[in-house]
This record gives structure tokens, sequence and C-alpha cells, in this order.
């Protein structure tokens, strides 16, 4: 009588040791490409400058169209300045804000800069030329 492992044992223990090295390669790497696949995009959804007899104001609205998280970090207006805007959008949602902001002549045209930065280290910039308005 020969002793040792029956062809039929061999096989079985070989499929288990590919099974099982194929999941952890798996689990390994697509955690590595969810993390990779995560995108920081964010659209301006309106903007306008106006200048009234009251005052003059910005009004953004942005909306995060990304997969992850962003946090808005400021809005910037060319020539103008910029200003703190801190909120955090999950990816769908979207946030509005009014600044106060200084006179200018209607139908001057800045640059609108609205900036973001992701849990992942990414980021997401949006611009867009606005022109003043007056109410």
């Amino acid at each position: 009588m020969k002793k040792g492992l029956s062809s039929i044992l061999g096989t079985v223990i070989i499929l288990v040791l590919t099974l099982t090295a194929g999941a952890m390669l798996w689990r390994t790497f697509s955690g590595l490409f969810s993390s990779l696949s995560q995108q920081s995009q964010l659209q301006l959804e309106s903007a306008n400058y106006v200048d009234t007899t009251a005052g003059s104001y910005l009004s953004v609205t942005v909306r995060n169209t990304g997969t992850s998280s962003l946090s808005i970090t400021n809005v910037t207006i060319e020539k103008i300045g910029s200003f703190t805007w801190a909120v955090t959008l999950s990816p769908g949602q979207q946030a509005s804000n009014v600044f106060d902001v200084p006179p200018e002549p209607a139908g001057s045209s800045y640059l609108l800069v609205v900036s973001a930065a992701s849990a992942n280290g990414g980021s997401a910039q949006v611009s867009e030329a606005i022109a003043v308005t007056s109410d």
C-alpha cells in the first residue's frame, strides 16, 4: 500500500489556497481602488453680485457633484477680496450663502472663485465671470 494524499484531496487543498489568496488580494486592492476613485467636484449653481441703495451683496449657491464630502473654504472675487465660508457638503448636497461686498458700478465684471477641500486630501474649485447688477 502506498501512503500519501489522493489526487482529489490535493486538488481540494490547492483550490482552497487559491481562493484564499484571491480573496486576500481582492480585499487589499478593492480598498485601494475605492479610495482612488473618489472625486472632488464642485458646481456653481448660481452667483449674483447686486448693488442696491441699501448695500451690496453677493449671493452664491454651490452643489457637490463629486463622490466625496467637500468643505468649502472660501469665496474669492478678483480685485475685490476673499470671504470665508465654512460649510461641509456631502455628495449631492448644495449650500447657499450671502456675503456683504463693497459697492461696484453696475455692469462691472469680475471672476468669482469658490474653493473647497476634501477629507481625502483632494480639492475642488469652480470659477465663473459675474457681472454686477443694480436693483
